[in-house]
Order: structure tokens, then sequence, then C-alpha cells
């Protein structure tokens, strides 16, 4: 099933460096390699062998630009106690309907009716597209570690700055989404949902900006490079414009004439500069900085 696109961009509650929170896996496509790990359960018969597994597997993307998790239907308490006692340091994500799980075809019935994971792997790149997969074939089995190392090292750091494109104009496009329910916001007079509005769209352009500065350093390619910074100059201006126009709706809400209207005309000046300015839908900058499309 390698080269297929499963569902990456997913979330579930998780154990992290000990605290619980959502493990939020679709964040991290498109800026580094994901590995994801499942196991049956923290604590069984085969729990030995699940967390020599994910201690292997912690210590491989600790080479290479990725990230691992587990993934099993136990509870956020139970994955605690497992990665204190046995040691483990990747995060833990509990699949408690299973639907992870059984969305990766690695789904089976424990004893007691319940759905488990099979003990398995995927390696996904920074397109969201699984690369390499592996399935216990018994209880012992372990995978080809050294295989797994040389497929890890084998994804490009071009492909990474592909992934940032992608991940930056989602995110982009986002607080663009924001930016227009802020204005529609200040035409009704809104004010403090307007602020919101602009907060939330400020967050976003600052995430894609973040995204296409790390695709213009790793990009190997002039094309997917110029692609990438004219990514982050955009989104840099929408991101102040944003800030400008959550200064204008708080002033606007509070009676201040003298400061929602120099934070309006900032606001215009930013917008001005990138207003004839498109970027290319993330399919077609990877079409022409390959010559082909992604797989």
């Amino acid at each position: 099933m390698g080269g297929q696109q499963f569902v990456t961009e997913f979330s579930l509650p998780g154990v992290v460096d000990g605290g619980i929170e959502r493990v939020n896996v679709g964040s991290w496509i498109g800026d580094s390699i994901v590995v994801l790990v499942f196991y049956p359960s923290d604590f069984g018969p085969r729990s030995g062998q699940s967390a020599a597994l994910l201690r292997a597997v912690d210590e491989l993307t600790s080479e290479v630009d990725a990230r691992a998790v587990g993934i099993a239907s136990d509870s956020v308490y139970s994955h605690r106690r497992f990665a204190a006692e046995a040691d483990v340091d990747v995060p833990l994500a509990s699949d408690a309907d299973g639907s992870v799980t059984a969305a990766y075809g690695v789904a089976s019935t424990g004893e007691a009716g319940q759905t488990v994971a099979e003990r398995s792997l995927f390696v996904v790149d920074y397109r969201g597209v699984v690369v390499h997969e592996w399935a216990a074939s018994d209880t012992g089995a372990m995978p080809e570690f050294e295989r797994l190392r040389t497929q890890l090292r084998s994804i490009t750091p071009d492909g990474s700055a592909r992934g940032c494109y992608r991940t930056g104009y989602a995110r982009y496009r986002e607080g663009r989404r924001y930016l227009s329910s802020g204005l529609e916001h200040c035409e009704a007079g809104d004010w403090g949902l307007a602020a919101s509005a602009f907060d939330e769209a400020s967050e976003e352009f600052g995430d894609a900006t973040n995204r296409f500065t790390k695709g213009q350093g790793l990009a190997d390619g002039d094309e997917i490079h110029e692609y990438n910074s004219r990514g982050r100059v955009v989104a840099t201006k929408y991101w102040e414009a944003a800030e400008w126009l959550a200064g204008f709706a708080t002033a606007a809400s509070k009676g201040n004439v003298e400061s929602r209207e120099e934070n309006r005309e900032a606001a215009e000046q930013a917008l001005q500069e990138v207003r004839d300015v498109t970027l290319p839908e993330p399919d077609a900058a990877s079409k022409t900085a390959t010559g082909k499309h992604r797989a």
C-alpha cells in the first residue's frame, strides 16, 4: 500500500513528555517526516515487543528530520503509566474508538471483543503520503531497521520544501478566510467578533510564514524555493495587516477614533503591497517544481 494517501491529518488525545494533551499529527505533515507506530496495548503479552519497537523508532527518528507517535486503543492514563515504566519517550496517542487504526487497515479484535491494533509501522513523507510500511508477521517480529533508516534518509529536503509549501498554503488560505470574516463583522459593526476573527487570521498567517520560511531554507530546486519565498513575503504582509486590523477593531469598539484610523491606514498599506500577488495551488507548485504531478 506504499505511496498511498491515508488519513494522516488526524488528532487524538495523548501523552507527550508525561503530560496529557492532543496529539495533532495533521500539524506535523509538511514540517517533518512522520512515523506512525501502531501496537496492541500498553500492558499485555506483547507489550515488551511494542516498547522495544517504540524505543528503536525513537532512536531512528532522532537521526533525521522525523517525528514518531505510538498509537493504541488504551486510555491516556494507561499510556502515561506505560511510557514511564517502559522508558518510552515518543508521544502516545489514544485511538479509543479504533477509527484511525481501522483507516490504516491494521485493526484486529482483542480477547474481550475490543478493537486493537496489530503491531505495525507507517512512514509518512512531507506530502502526507505513506512511502513505507511494515506489519509484524509474528509475535517477536521487528522491522528491518537498517532498511527503515535508509528509507527515512532517502526522503529529500526538496520534498520537505514542497510539503512546507503545501501546509503553508493551507494556513494562508485559512487566514484569508478569517480575514474576510473579520471584515464582514466590521461592516456589521460587530467589533468584538471582528477583533477575534482578525486574531485568528494573525495566528494562521504567522504559522504560514513559518512554514514558507522553513520550505525556503530546505528547497534544493530554484522554482520551489521561489514559491516558498513568495509565500513567505505574502503571508508576512497579511500577518501584519491582520495585526493592524485587530487593533482597528479594538479601537473602534472603544470609540478611539485616532487609534482606529492609524490602524486602518497601516492595514491598508500592508494589504496594498500584496493585493495583486497570487500564490499557486500546491499541486501546481509541485508539478512545476518536479516536472510532474505528485505521487
